[in-house]
């Protein structure tokens, strides 16, 4: 079995195991700002690349507006062997808690001298304890020497299910440009855990034998901290690598023939 498939059966495994089963509550938005910060670290695969350790950080501020409005905020960083990624992401939402959330995203990263950014307008639905998401958006091409980002049509659709407040289960897909990316994500917030706190566990697999398996640790704090994990994971995708550019069509191009100016 793969590793990304691993990683989430087992977690879903201990985590179904030590709880019992519920309901989750109804999506509510934070009281106030809340800040983020989300360690995550495990091992990554490729054809190309060969398997390497791999680590990402996110560190995130929210900020709800009023009249359902709200503006999130996030910075990202990624380290896979020798190929690391920076980036960020600015996104502005709508929600009705009982009903769904639409918005609009810009997010632009940046590796070994290639950019990849994207323009998207995301939706959730609320379905009982289920949640399901959908983005679209367009990604312009970038070319750095002789590699090239294969820019184009993005898309994106996942499923979360929320038995209980403190635990959440997420799996997805997405696609750039002809390329795509299965995904998945438990979050689990137990009992003996610090307020705001919660375990994590990401996988992902892609072109080229891309494979990706992390764990952590999110941490929340400020007034709109805690809660159940649903309402931390409105306006995400959980478990999806956004900011690793490789699986989304890097590849390295054939320079044009120079002519000889003698005509020889």
């Amino acid at each position: 079995m793969r590793p990304t498939l691993l990683l989430i059966a087992g977690a879903s495994v201990l985590v179904g195991s030590t709880l019992p089963l519920g309901t989750a509550a109804a999506q509510s938005p934070p009281a106030g700002w809340t800040g983020e910060l989300w360690p995550r670290g495990g091992l990554a695969d490729s054809n190309s690349g060969g398997q390497t350790g791999a680590g990402l950080f996110d560190g995130a501020v929210t900020l709800p507006l009023g009249a359902g409005f709200t503006a999130k905020a996030e910075a990202q960083t990624s380290a896979l062997g020798s190929a690391d990624s920076n980036g960020g992401k600015l996104q502005f939402w709508w929600q009705d808690p009982a009903l769904g959330l639409l918005g609009v995203i810009a997010e632009t990263a940046r590796s070994d001298g290639l950019w990849q950014r994207r323009y998207i307008v995301q939706g959730e639905l609320y379905l009982g304890p289920f949640t399901l998401r959908s983005q679209a958006g367009y990604v312009p091409g970038d070319r750095e020497g002789n590699r090239t980002l294969e820019g184009g049509f993005f898309g994106l659709a996942s499923g979360g299910w929320y038995p209980l407040d403190a635990l959440g289960l997420n799996l997805g897909g997405a696609s750039q440009a002809g390329n795509s990316v299965g995904f998945g994500n438990v979050e689990w917030a137990p009992a003996f855990m610090p307020p705001g706190s919660s375990f994590t566990a990401d996988g992902a697999g892609g072109p080229d034998g891309f494979l990706l398996a992390v764990v952590g640790v999110r941490f929340t704090f400020g007034p709109g901290a805690g809660g159940p994990v649903r309402q931390r994971q409105v306006g995400a995708a959980p478990g999806f690598p956004g900011l690793v550019v490789g699986p989304f069509g890097t590849r390295e191009v054939t320079p044009l023939p120079v002519r000889d100016p003698n005509g020889s």
